[in-house]
């Protein structure tokens, strides 16, 4: 199956699962492929939090282990800080259209 194809789950799938997805999934879904990049990009700026995320595990034989970790965790890092910038992009609308709630404006600080 193709990463950028719509998922359409067999029918095993859908009898196991159920699966049918929201309107709130769907707006989430159609978000990040649009804005794939900025995960793309999150990936090479995640470096360091990737290193750091991965310098006390044990276990690893070799560097070449410890690079596929942080590759992992690079990956990870980024679909995280898209589904964030995501959730930031749709919920509101979102909320506003089903719910009628809107963003309250903070209130201004009295000196």
């Amino acid at each position: 199956m193709r990463l950028d194809t719509e998922f359409e789950p067999n029918e095993l799938q859908v009898a196991l699962l159920g699966y049918e997805p929201t309107d709130l999934e769907k707006a989430l879904i159609g978000w990040t492929r649009e804005r794939w990049p900025m995960a793309a990009r999150a990936m090479v700026y995640a470096k360091s939090e990737a290193v750091n995320m991965v310098s006390g595990t044990s276990g690893l034989r070799n560097d070449e282990s410890k690079l596929v970790l942080e590759v992992a965790a690079r990956i990870a890092i980024a679909e995280r800080e898209l589904m964030c910038r995501a959730i930031a992009g749709v919920l509101p609308e979102w909320l506003e259209e089903h719910y009628g709630l809107q963003p309250v404006e903070p209130a201004a600080e009295s000196d």
